[in-house]
Parts: C-alpha cells; sequence; structure tokens
C-alpha cells in the first residue's frame, strides 16, 4: 500500500512531495471509483449469499461486463 506523504508539524511538503502525493491520490481516486461501479452491481451491493467457491467467478464476470460497459 502507497499513503501520501504527511506534512510535518509546523512545516511544508517540498515540490517532490507534493507531485508524488498528486500521482498517489490520482491512482487512489481511480481505484475508489472501480471499486465503487463494482458495488453499483446487485449481486454485489447486497450482499453475496452463494457458495464462496464461486464467488470469484462472479467477481470476474462482474469486472469484465464493467470494463466492457466502461470501454464499449
Amino acid at each position: 500500500m502507497i499513503t501520501p506523504d504527511r506534512k510535518p508539524r509546523g512545516g511544508e511538503l517540498t515540490d517532490g512531495q507534493k507531485a508524488s502525493n498528486r500521482s498517489v491520490n490520482r491512482i487512489r481516486a481511480a481505484v475508489e471509483r472501480a471499486i465503487a461501479h463494482l458495488k453499483s452491481w446487485k449481486i454485489l451491493k447486497t450482499g453475496y449469499h452463494r457458495i464462496m467457491h464461486d464467488f470469484s467467478d462472479i467477481l470476474r464476470t462482474v469486472t469484465m461486463l464493467e470494463i466492457y460497459r466502461a470501454w464499449g
């Protein structure tokens, strides 16, 4: 996990740290949006109540459908 640099007490971040934080935040925002899109699928939003053995296949299918929707 990558976390942004914190501002030191009574100080400021360097320009390099600010640039690093921007790129970390850009990646984190994209991941959070992707997770939000997956949660909009009813099977994932209401809770999965089936055999856990099938969950990875369901998640893979939902993910591929979301990718198809976004790029299609």
